[in-house]
C-alpha cells in the first residue's frame, strides 16, 4: 500500500484526529471559504454542511466579516449502537478583513445546501469606474 505523506497536511490531520474524540472540548474550526471580487461587489461562500440558517450569526464590523455558530447534534435512538462517529458537534468561526469599503446596508446572505452565500455590495466610492480620457 502506497500512502503519501504530505507535510504538514498528514501530520495536521493525524493531529486533529488525535485530538477530536468527545473527552476534550469542543473545538472551534475555520470553515473554508471562497472568495470573489467583481467590479460591484464581493461574494463569499463558506461550506457548512448540516448547519442551519438559525445556527449562523454573520457580523460586519471595520471591515470585518465574520462568520461563526455551532453544528448542532442529530438525534441517535436510544436504542441504537454508534459504529462510528465522525461528525463532530463543534463551534466555527471565520473573519475576513476587506480592503475596500463595503455598503453595510447592502449585504444579503443565503444558505443553500450547505453552502452560505454571502454577498457584499461594494460603496459606491470604492467601486471600478472608468474614466474617458479627452
Amino acid at each position: 500500500m502506497l500512502v503519501r505523506f504530505e507535510y504538514p497536511g498528514t501530520l495536521n490531520s493525524l493531529v486533529d484526529d488525535f485530538f477530536s474524540t468527545d473527552i476534550l472540548p469542543r473545538r472551534s474550526i475555520n470553515p473554508p471559504v471562497d472568495i470573489t471580487e467583481q467590479d460591484n461587489e464581493v461574494i463569499v461562500n463558506a461550506e457548512l454542511p448540516g448547519v442551519k440558517k438559525e445556527d449562523v450569526k454573520i457580523t460586519f464590523e471595520n471591515n470585518i466579516l465574520t462568520i461563526s455558530g455551532e453544528r448542532k447534534p442529530y438525534e441517535i435512538p436510544e436504542n441504537a449502537r454508534v459504529l462510528l462517529n465522525e461528525v463532530h458537534v463543534r463551534n466555527f468561526q471565520r473573519s475576513i478583513e476587506f480592503n475596500h469599503d463595503i455598503d453595510v446596508n447592502k449585504i444579503s446572505a443565503e444558505i443553500n445546501n450547505g453552502v452560505l452565500r454571502i454577498v457584499l455590495p461594494k460603496a459606491e466610492a470604492a467601486q471600478v469606474r472608468t474614466i474617458q480620457v479627452k
